[in-house]
C-alpha cells in the first residue's frame, strides 16, 4: 500500500529473494503537513519506516532497525547499483525410474478370547463406600424431614 507520507529517500529491502527499491518515510509527517497537527499517537512520530513495492514489506520498528535505515537510505534511486542476477546453476537431469509395487501378503493378528467374568475393581468399591453411606444418610434425612412435616400439618 502507498504511503500517504512523503518519502524520505530510498533503501533496497532486505527481504530474501527481493532486494527492490523501497520508499522510505516518516510517521506522521503527512498530517503534520496536511492539518499541522501531530498524528494521535505522537511517540511514534518521525521515526523511519519503509514499504517495498514487490514484496509489501513494511518495517520500521525497534532502535537497530532505524539505525539501519538511516545508515542504508539514499536520497535517490539512481545511487542504487542494479543487483546482479544470481548465476543459475546447471542442474544435472536426473533419470526417473517407477518402481512396481511389492505385495505383501496379508496376515491378520491373531485375536485370543478369553471367557472369564470380569470382577470389579477392589479399590474402586473402596473408594465408593464413603459417597454410598453419605447418599443413603441425605435419602434418610429427607424421609425424617418429610415425616415431621406430614405430621405437624395433621
Amino acid at each position: 500500500m502507498a504511503s500517504k507520507n512523503p518519502v524520505k529517500g530510498f533503501i533496497r529491502c532486505h527481504m530474501p529473494d527481493c532486494g527492490a527499491i523501497a520508499t522510505v518515510h516518516a510517521v506522521g509527517e503527512h498530517r503534520i503537513l496536511t492539518e499541522g497537527s501531530p498524528p494521535k499517537n505522537k511517540r511514534n512520530t518521525g521515526r523511519l519506516y519503509y514499504n517495498c513495492p514487490c514484496c509489501g514489506f513494511q518495517q520500521g520498528k525497534g532502535a537497530t532497525f532505524q539505525a539501519h535505515i538511516e545508515s542504508q537510505m539514499k536520497p535517490t534511486k539512481a545511487e542504487f547499483k542494479p543487483l546482479e542476477a544470481a548465476p543459475i546453476k546447471a542442474q544435472e537431469s536426473h533419470t526417473v525410474t517407477e518402481l512396481q509395487p511389492v505385495s505383501k501378503p496379508e496376515t491378520k493378528p491373531t485375536v485370543t478370547v478369553t471367557e472369564t467374568p470380569l470382577k470389579p475393581d477392589v479399590d474402586r468399591l473402596k473408594a465408593a463406600k464413603p459417597y454410598i453411606y453419605g447418599l443413603l444418610a441425605l435419602i434418610g434425612l429427607f424421609f425424617l424431614l418429610n415425616k415431621k412435616d406430614t405430621l405437624t400439618n395433621e
